[in-house]
């Protein structure tokens, strides 16, 4: 099987240069996985569209604002995604609507033979309230409290799950 590697950092330099074409590639290889993040994170179509659309608005703008040393071009374009969800669903619940806190979290299809020094493998080896708690951080945010509250679990738990969870990961991908 052939698998070919996307150069984000070259197609973002390329974009701090003014290149439509490479940030046309961007989006088409990137913005199915973001639209996915954003709809998991919402649950509501139109404001993942908004929070995709003004996510590329400002990697276009911000392109040449992006340095390696800050991390990888891919975690970066996610964390601009991040933030405009994370202003959306503040609107959202500031207008009495609740961005899926209390809709199932999307299942995770983990290759069952993920090897055991990637994020997949690592992530596929935690324990359910591990993943449970970790999943729940990430898509839907909030701090252990509040998590502990959607999972029905206590804080301290909670707390403990995320801890072992970054550690397993931690330890995985610099093995």
């Amino acid at each position: 099987m052939t698998v070919s590697v996307f150069d984000f950092e070259t197609e973002l330099s390329a974009c701090a240069a003014g290149d439509r074409t490479a940030f046309l590639a961007l989006y088409r290889h990137e913005s199915p996985a973001m639209r996915a993040l954003a709809l998991a994170m919402l649950d509501d179509p139109d404001a993942a569209d908004a929070a995709l659309h003004e996510t590329f608005v400002l990697i276009w703008r911000n392109a040449a604002g992006y340095s390696p040393a800050i991390g990888t071009a891919r975690a970066w374009i996610y964390s601009i995604l991040r933030y405009r969800v994370s202003a959306h669903a503040r609107q959202m619940g500031a207008e009495g609507r609740h961005p899926a806190e209390h809709t199932p979290l999307p299942r995770l299809d983990l290759p069952a033979d993920a090897h055991a020094g990637t994020v997949a493998g690592a992530l596929a080896a935690l324990p359910g309230p591990q993943l449970d708690a970790l999943l729940q951080a990430y898509l839907r945010g909030g701090d252990p409290a509040r998590i502990a509250s959607r999972l029905d679990r206590t804080e301290p738990d909670i707390e403990a799950s995320l801890d072992a969870a970054l550690a397993h990961i931690g330890e995985a991908v610099r093995a």
